[in-house]
């Protein structure tokens, strides 16, 4: 059976569909896939309804060409009111009694990537919905598979991760029993007493879920996928499609904008990237590979989706790409030209961060205020220091990922399925990718038209000489300082 024969006329139940990785999913399942109909799981936020949430994710760039094609087609979606955060999700019983009854395929992918949330709340956000999405699973008559979507650093300890679910010092109670602490502001959080060698709470509770799902739920048709740094689309719907939701596509972002002047990494580490649409074609045909398969209770599929063992593109590669089309798709309104971006060195990385960033900062304040305007790059760093710190752990670093059941999954494709489900990585082109990924950055992201980059060209070379005219004026001002008090 085919990848598209085998969605055709399926129910399908979708957490997390208002994310980035969500849409894609959404919009593929749309376009490729027939399905009878798709659940969507939205919550309530910000004073709007589900259903308003709903029909605000189709205003989204991403599902243009597939509502001009068929603009009723949103009929197939329906948004279910819920909560992953309670008994049931919170679902109503109507809702409970078709999903149950009909879905045979989900695809959780909800969870917080917050990489600074507090243990506790990441603990809820991440494991326990997935335990809640589960127990709504084991009430579903027809499931043949269950997607999870994890990360391929939630086992980041390790320098070489192979697709399995390695086993960890605590258990998944005795995590669930620091998480309901009281007072758990007693517990200290640290690499050696919680966090495993792990940077942050999201990589920890992502493999904390990878341990309950491994321990708890060998009876469900469960299947793990891992993709490493998600960005934007390499083919479909069309290329270079982002929501900018990555700590990637904020360095990007600041980094067109003349913002980002130093940041503390290894150019010569992988920079393991993955396009979204890939991610999901391997969701796609992972469920599809796990349907097909009789069911064994003594192993879960896991598929890492990564890049760096099969088509390597480093961190000095990523910099120089982002140089080249910081001058060719320059951004409107930038505050300074990126100079050579990546520190090897921690203590030189902070002298140019004093020197490159807080001082034209302060300065650029002082200029604000004596206009009678409100000072705000100070501020600006304070974020951008802030966010970048977060992801230093992960640009000083590479790992190597197994991908080999990635591999046979590709080759158990026919010629079609590949064609139309095709997440083989090695096919691509990391220069032509780069451009769609900075234009996407400028166009979805920064909310920039194309019509404005001759415009925003011609201010950047502007802008280049004078700051250029600047610095020969200071030189030559110290200069004639030092001359005169010499003589």
């Amino acid at each position: 059976m085919s990848i598209s024969k085998f969605y055709d006329s399926r129910e399908v139940f979708v957490t997390g569909v208002t994310g980035s990785l969500g849409k894609v999913l959404l919009e593929k399942l749309l376009r490729s896939c027939n399905n009878e109909k798709i659940y969507v799981l939205i919550r309530s936020k910000k004073g709007m309804t589900a259903e308003e949430r709903k029909m605000e994710l189709f205003r989204s760039k991403i599902f243009e060409n597939v509502l001009l094609k068929n603009p009723e087609i949103t009929d197939k979606v329906e948004c279910i009111e819920g909560d992953l955060t309670r008994e049931n999700l919170e679902i109503s019983s109507c809702h409970m009694n078709l999903i149950t009854k009909n879905v045979s395929v989900v695809f959780h992918l909800a969870a917080s990537v917050k990489f600074d949330e507090p243990f506790r709340d990441s603990f809820v956000n991440n494991v326990e919905t997935t335990k809640n999405v589960v127990e709504v699973c084991r009430q579903m008559k027809n499931l043949v598979a269950f997607v999870h979507a994890s990360t391929a650093y939630s086992f980041c300890d390790r320098k070489e991760v192979d697709e399995k679910i390695y086993t960890m010092a605590r258990s998944y109670e005795e995590f669930k029993n620091i998480a309901n602490v009281e007072n758990y502001s007693s517990v200290e959080i640290t690499k050696e007493n919680l966090l495993e060698n792990r940077p942050n709470t999201y990589t920890l509770t992502k493999a904390i879920t990878e341990n309950y799902l491994n321990n708890f739920c060998r009876d469900l048709p469960v299947v793990i996928v891992r993709p490493s740094i998600v960005i934007s689309t390499w083919k479909e719907p069309f290329s270079g499609w982002n929501d900018g939701n990555s700590g990637t596509d904020y360095a990007a972002a600041i980094g067109l904008k003349g913002i980002l002047r130093s940041m503390l990494c290894d150019e010569a580490k992988i920079c393991d990237f993955v396009p979204s649409d890939t991610v999901v074609n391997l969701m796609l045909a992972a469920a599809w590979r796990k349907s097909i398969m009789p069911h064994r209770r003594e192993e879960i599929a896991v598929y890492n989706c990564t890049s760096g063992s099969i088509n390597p593109f480093t961190l000095q590669q990523f910099f120089k790409c982002l140089n080249i089309h910081y001058w060719k798709h320059p951004s409107e309104n930038t505050f300074l030209y990126p100079t050579n971006i990546p520190k090897k060195n921690y203590y030189w990385n902070r002298v140019c961060i004093m020197t490159q960033h807080e001082l034209p900062a302060m300065l650029a304040d002082v200029l604000l205020v004596a206009i009678g305007r409100k000072p705000k790059m100070m501020k600006v760093y304070d974020k951008v220091h802030n966010k970048i710190s977060t992801m230093e752990y992960f640009s000083t670093r590479d790992w190597k990922f197994s991908t080999r059941n990635v591999q046979e999954l590709l080759e158990r494709m026919s010629t079609k399925d590949e064609q139309c489900f095709d997440f083989d990585i090695s096919k691509l082109n990391w220069d032509r990718y780069m451009e769609d990924y900075f234009l996407g950055i400028r166009r979805f992201v920064l909310k920039e038209d194309d019509s404005t980059i001759a415009r925003s060209r011609k201010l950047i070379l502007m802008k280049y000489y004078i700051i250029l005219l600047a610095k020969c004026v200071l030189l030559f001002g110290f200069l004639y300082i030092l001359s005169f008090y010499s003589f």
